[in-house]
């Protein structure tokens, strides 16, 4: 804790006069500023040291807009001190010149109101700077929060909250900190995988995405979006300052001791900055291949590509379309004691016990490319990639499952046979590309029909034609589909427990083109797309199309849901 009389007894600032009447250099911007500017915060940080304080470059410490409240803006300035960390009733504070009576003053008001202070030094260019964050909209008066959330606290606000607009008037009247956890909260309780933030002209629209289809939630007020805004950029360490140019971060809270990732984008807009945040749940239960959807021959292909001793697997399709949980599933099957398994992440989604996961950081030079070069001298049977992105990337993997490993990858394309023609278009050798090839899966999500809303309804005439001409054409390519022909089929009516829509959960359509030896010797022959369609056909793959025909004639979905996700 400071000490009055030590404070006062403290060196003063070379600029300083008697009391508040020395007035510091306001204009040291010259063609020389970055020089000048690290000449200025040497010496302060040997003055430091010489008072026997520790120093801080203030400017480049993020502050939490909260943080400033304790002490008012016209103090700031006139004590040149800015509060800029806090925990508890511990607070240290950045000041230039620490004898000033005016800070001396401050200093005193926060431990009358029980605050440990601890003082940093820091230049006046500094502190000036950063009381800039005062002036900016980032400034709010309210009480800082802890980022976590008890079994005691959920079940609180699981009996106050009954609707979202509940949730609405309750954040209206919270700081900004404790608001956002409250909507994070209410995002996992709704099976929310992301929340957007969408800028209008008068306020901001709040969407939650709830298996794989938006909803509208409520709208903010400009102002209190824009602490929103300076809150979700100071949790994820995105530049305070910039609002010109997208940006990501990540933070994570904490919901009965269960770690909850959040991964955040911004958009700037002609309304303001856009974010999406996509909520990772690291103590998710990761299921088998069953409870996420596959069945049949997609199933079959899938155990296959799960007993591999080396090729690779490439999991296809846009963003939210489950690639990468398919992946984690496929490498629960390979993680036993006698495989050693990397990933390569950008960001490790979900943490697996057992697996060695390596977050990509591209702004320090650790990309996929170099990742994946240093991995490999780790001695992995398994390999994981987060995404293919380039030639180089591509390359080392294709080269890694010709020399026994088994490597598993997600790329974007629309369908499995285009992945072929895309690899192909961003560089990669065909006759690399054709023996690393094994199995290539293209997935997207549709929603399950609500097990608690669902009534059984007639068969239209137009859906028993569907199901007759898709059983027909499998039958062609000699699968022998034996599901019988409804008379009903479900449709969710709504009710609290879907959220009105029909529809609860997920599951996964899929498409699965084998890479067989006919199939490698038309890549190595420079085989169009056409060709390589003939060939998945007839080694009678089912489209997503067909797939989804097929889980809504046994009642899982609806065909309304499958030409959603998929062109009819």
């Amino acid at each position: 804790m400071a000490d009055f009389q030590q404070i006062q007894s403290l060196t003063k600032g070379p600029n300083s006069q008697n009391g508040d009447n020395g007035s510091l250099p306001q204009n040291s911007a010259t063609v020389l500023q970055e020089v000048n500017r690290y000449l200025i915060e040497k010496a302060v940080a040997e003055r430091a040291k010489n008072v026997g304080l520790p120093y801080i470059d203030i400017e480049k410490f993020p502050i939490n807009p909260d943080v400033l409240r304790l002490v008012a803006v016209e103090d700031a300035e006139k004590s040149l001190s800015v509060p800029f960390f806090k925990i508890g009733k511990k607070v240290r504070l950045a000041v230039y010149e620490p004898g000033r009576e005016s800070f001396l003053s401050v200093l005193k008001r926060l431990q009358n109101d029980g605050y440990e202070c601890e003082l940093s030094l820091a230049s006046d260019i500094g502190i000036r700077n950063a009381l800039k964050l005062y002036t900016s909209g980032q400034l709010q008066v309210a009480q800082p929060v802890h980022n976590v959330v008890s079994l005691q606290d959920e079940r609180l606000f699981e009996k106050e909250l009954q609707n979202l607009i509940e949730l609405k008037n309750k954040i209206l009247k919270l700081p900004s900190e404790e608001a956002l956890n409250e909507l994070h909260v209410g995002a996992i309780r709704a099976g929310a995988s992301d929340i957007h933030y969408q800028p209008e002209e008068k306020s901001c629209i709040v969407r939650f995405r709830i298996d794989g289809i938006l909803h509208v939630v409520f709208e903010l007020p400009n102002d209190i979006y824009h602490n929103f805004v300076n809150q979700l950029k100071y949790k994820s360490q995105m530049k305070l300052n910039v609002d010109n140019i997208p940006q990501d971060g990540r933070f994570y809270f904490m919901v009965n001791e269960r770690r909850i990732d959040v991964r955040v984008s911004s958009l700037p807009t002609g309304f303001g900055e856009s974010f999406v945040c996509r909520i990772l749940d690291s103590g998710k239960t990761f299921k088998d291949f069953t409870m996420l959807g596959f069945m049949g021959q997609t199933m079959e292909h899938l155990k296959k590509a799960a007993d591999l001793s080396y090729g690779m697997v490439l999991c296809t399709g846009p963003t939210g379309s489950g690639k990468t949980t398919t992946l984690y599933a496929l490498l629960q099957g390979y993680n036993t004691p006698e495989k050693k398994i990397i990933t390569l992440e950008d960001p490790v989604e979900y943490h697996i016990a057992g697996i060695t996961q390596s977050q990509i950081n591209e702004k320090r030079g650790y990309t996929f490319e170099s990742g994946l070069r240093s991995i490999l001298r780790q001695d992995p049977d398994v390999i994981m990639i987060g995404e293919i992105r380039d030639l180089a990337t591509a390359q080392s993997a294709m080269q890694a499952a010709l020399t026994g490993h088994v490597v598993l990858a997600t790329l974007h394309t629309n369908t499995a046979v285009e992945t072929i023609p895309r690899l192909l278009t961003i560089g990669v050798p065909a006759f690399m590309m054709a023996p690393a090839l094994h199995t290539i899966v293209a997935q997207r999500l549709l929603r399950r029909v609500c097990p608690d809303c669902a009534e059984k309804r007639p068969l239209s005439a137009q859906e028993k034609k569907i199901f007759e001409e898709t059983i027909a054409a499998l039958s062609a390519r000699g699968l022998q589909m034996a599901v019988p022909m409804p008379d009903t089929v479900p449709d969710g009516k709504g009710c609290e427990n879907c959220n009105k829509t029909g529809y609860r959960g997920q599951m996964v359509l899929a498409e699965i083109f084998m890479v067989n030896d006919e199939v490698r010797s038309a890549i190595l022959e420079g085989a169009s797309a056409t060709r390589l369609n003939e060939l998945a056909q007839k080694q009678a793959m089912i489209t997503m199309r067909e797939d989804g025909i097929l889980k809504a004639l046994q009642g899982l979905t609806t065909l309304s849901e499958v030409y959603r996700v998929v062109s009819a």
